[in-house]
């Protein structure tokens, strides 16, 4: 689904920090599962395009949700205020995406079909792991559609919503340095919480991702290990101290 955001962000009130996100436990009904989810696709586009807060009226007019089941589903879930009318991005990103059980330590991404790409997409550097590539990418148009191993190479478009379909939270950058800050960008887009980087560029991601370097000749289990026990044990994530002021 494609979002343009049209909604204003005048008249709407000083957001209130909530001191971090409480989500609701419990199973989760088939329509909320669908409306929790294209709050997050439109979230990822909007952060995408460098906005770090928006109106709830926002929220409900690009999904197509009336604004009072939009406060009711997030209120319901702890994740809004009374009489708040702005949220921060990427915290309400990272709670529904727990809500939505969207952390996979074991799939992953990879982007960058060459030389280095092959390899690990063979296996030949993560045969000490138990982590599964599902999906391959590559910026070069003559390699879409090409076949290494059981993987197809696709367009870099097309990590957004695979990534919202297959709730894959790791994503491996082996492409030359100089694309690697352009595809860190893209991974944080569609809500990655991990980076692994086998390139030398050093890369600096949206708060609330964290990279892992590994360098040639690295232990390659051993940083897995690392990822894994990270991504198990993210903090819940907190609002900014600073208010979002309208």
């Amino acid at each position: 689904m494609d979002f343009v955001s049209t909604a204003s962000f005048s008249g709407c009130e000083t957001c209130e920090s909530t001191g971090g996100f409480n989500p609701a436990t419990g199973n989760l009904e088939i329509t909320e599962i669908r409306r929790y989810g294209l709050y997050l696709s439109y979230l990822r586009l909007m952060r995408l395009r460098g906005r770090t807060d928006l109106s709830v009226e926002s929220i409900a007019a690009e999904t197509g949700m009336p604004c009072n089941q939009v406060e009711e589903d997030l209120m319901g879930q702890g994740l809004l205020l009374a009489r708040q009318k702005a949220v921060h991005i990427s915290p309400l990103m990272a709670a529904l995406e727990q809500i939505l059980g969207y952390y996979n330590e074991t799939e992953s991404f990879l982007v960058g079909a060459g030389k280095l790409g092959t390899s690990l997409l063979l296996k030949e550097n993560l045969g000490q792991t138990s982590l599964k590539i599902v999906a391959a990418f590559d910026t070069d148009y003559r390699k879409f559609g090409s076949q290494i191993g059981s993987i197809r190479v696709m367009s870099p478009d097309k990590i957004i919503p695979l990534a919202a379909r297959l709730r894959v939270s790791l994503g491996i950058i082996a492409t030359p340095a100089g694309e690697a800050s352009h595809v860190a960008d893209l991974l944080a887009g569609a809500g990655m919480k991990a980076i692994w980087n086998f390139t030398s560029c050093v890369i600096d991601p949206d708060p609330g991702i964290f990279v892992e370097q590994t360098n040639p000749g690295q232990d390659i289990a051993a940083a897995y290990e690392r990822i894994v026990y990270r991504l198990r044990n993210q903090p819940h994530c907190q609002f900014p101290d600073n208010n979002i002021r309208i």
